[in-house]
């Protein structure tokens, strides 16, 4: 047998070893801000004056479980935009900030008739 078809054979070898390989191992998050955050809540305008809630990031989309969802987005580069909905009239509140490793903060806003602000504090589970 020639050197090139025992190359080749190898090669094809190499690429088969490799394909079960990468099968076998588990798939990687998509982004680094993946999991469950504990985002506390602080304001000196609104009706509601602090609070804490789950915060669920997957594929850097996230959600929040029970009664005030929550839409939008964690970049790769930790930054954050999201809408959710306020405790008292439910109406969207927009918050947007920075995460990097386990920590991340920001601000929000209420869409109210009666706007109200204040900040996130956000830590990873």
């Amino acid at each position: 047998m020639s050197n090139l078809r025992v190359r080749q054979r190898s090669a094809y070898a190499l690429g088969a070893v490799a394909l079960v390989c990468a099968a076998a191992l588990p798939a990687a998050a998509r982004n680094a801000f993946d999991g469950k955050w504990t985002i506390e809540d602080s304001s000196q305008s609104c009706m509601v004056k602090s609070g804490s809630w789950t915060l669920i990031v997957r594929d850097g989309a996230v959600s929040a479980p029970g009664y005030y969802p929550a839409t939008g987005s964690i970049s790769p580069t930790g930054e954050s935009k999201w809408t959710r909905a306020a405790e008292k009239d439910g109406l969207p509140v927009t918050y947007s900030g920075e995460f990097h490793g386990d920590v991340g903060s920001g601000a929000y806003v209420s869409s109210a008739a009666s706007s109200c602000s204040g900040e996130f504090h956000a830590k990873r589970r």
